[in-house]
Parts: structure tokens; C-alpha cells; sequence
């Protein structure tokens, strides 16, 4: 077979259309051309440019995958499922995943503990452990770092306080407060310990205006 024309393309300069044998038959990227040094009039067989083909799904999920987690930090999962979305095969998929992991552009544990320091500030560790599990990411991973970043105590209370913030300290308050706070994801032992006390200084601060 004979490369009879190179052209590049109008919406993408940095990809070019090939055609054998006077038919179009795939488009490459421009530095896969330029890294084969192909060119028209050359003869190539129908395997070897297969393979390029191939070689340049790969450069281009792996340039799309570099873009999508630029914008911010992503787990392994949602790489795959965005890649996956993009019409890559399951081989693409697996080779620019297994290069972002060695660059580090991609790192599970590392997602975890930023995800859990930054979220942990408004929510409590039940509703980030269901987060990072929508996310893909593994169950002992997920475990270990909710045990080692996650801390409840250290954000429950200021929770409470903004959802209690000019509000009457009632009954009904009480309760909503409750449910709110059983909705950022705090366990029902913090919740108690959290208003009871919040409520108890209320009282006590009221007494001290009579």
C-alpha cells in the first residue's frame, strides 16, 4: 500500500488525514507522522499503520486525561469513567492510566487525604466515606485514610453553630439541628455530646442575664 496523500486537518492542525492508495483510510496525529517520518509516495503495510493508529489513540486519551485533571484532582475511577465517556477502549484506558500513575499526576491515597482535609471542615467522615467510595476508590484504602485525616470533633461543633446562628434555642430547633447534622454525615454519639452542650451553654448564658 502506498501513503498517496498527507493532509492536514482543517479543524485540528496538530492532526493530519491519510490516505492509501488514493482513499482516506484514518487520521494521525501530526508528531506521529513526524516521529515515523511518514510521507506520501512511501510504502507501508496496513498493519504498520494500525499500529500508529493505535499508538496515537493512546497519545491523544492521555493528553485528554492530562486536560480533564488539570482542572483538579481526580481518582483513578473517574479518569477511567471520563476516558470510557470519550469512546476509548478498555487498552487505551489502561495505558494512560498506568502513565498518569507514574508521573503521580494520579494517586488514590493522596486523593483521599486532600479530600478528606478539605471536606472534613463541613461534613462529617460517614458522608465522606460514601464520597470517596462513589469515587472508585478502594474500600481499605478508604477505611485507613478516614482513620488517619478524618476528625469529626474538630469540625462538628463549628457546624452546629453556623446552622444554630440566630436562631431560638428550642425543641424544634433542637431537632433540626440533629437532622442536619446527621445529613453532613456526623455520627449520632457527636451529634448529642455536640448539642447538648451547645444548648446547656445557651441556658447557662441566659441565666446569667435574669
Amino acid at each position: 500500500m502506498q501513503i498517496t496523500k498527507i493532509e492536514i486537518q482543517k479543524k485540528n492542525k496538530q492532526r493530519v488525514n491519510i490516505y492509501l492508495d488514493n482513499e482516506f483510510y484514518c487520521g494521525l496525529s501530526l508528531e506521529t507522522i513526524m516521529k515515523n517520518h511518514l510521507k506520501e509516495g512511501q510504502e507501508v503495510t496496513e498493519e504498520r499503520i494500525k499500529y500508529l493508529l493505535t499508538q496515537t489513540e493512546k497519545e491523544n486519551a492521555l493528553s485528554k486525561a492530562v486536560n480533564y485533571i488539570s482542572k483538579s484532582q481526580k481518582s483513578k475511577k473517574q479518569v477511567q469513567d471520563y476516558l470510557f465517556k470519550k469512546g476509548y477502549d478498555e487498552e487505551t484506558i489502561n495505558y494512560a492510566l498506568v502513565k498518569l500513575e507514574e508521573y503521580h499526576f494520579v494517586d488514590d491515597e493522596l486523593f483521599a487525604k486532600n479530600y478528606i482535609k478539605y471536606k472534613n471542615k463541613s461534613n462529617g467522615s460517614k458522608k465522606i466515606k460514601l464520597e470517596l467510595k462513589q469515587k472508585g476508590l478502594e474500600d481499605s484504602l478508604v477505611k485507613n485514610a478516614i482513620e488517619e485525616y478524618a476528625n469529626d470533633k474538630n469540625s462538628i461543633e463549628e457546624v452546629a453553630q453556623k446552622y444554630l446562628k440566630n436562631k431560638e434555642r428550642d425543641i424544634k430547633t433542637k431537632q433540626k439541628a440533629y437532622r442536619h447534622l446527621l445529613s453532613r454525615g456526623y455520627n449520632y454519639e457527636d451529634i448529642n455530646t455536640t448539642l447538648n452542650k451547645l444548648f446547656l451553654e445557651s441556658e447557662e448564658d441566659n441565666e446569667s442575664w435574669d
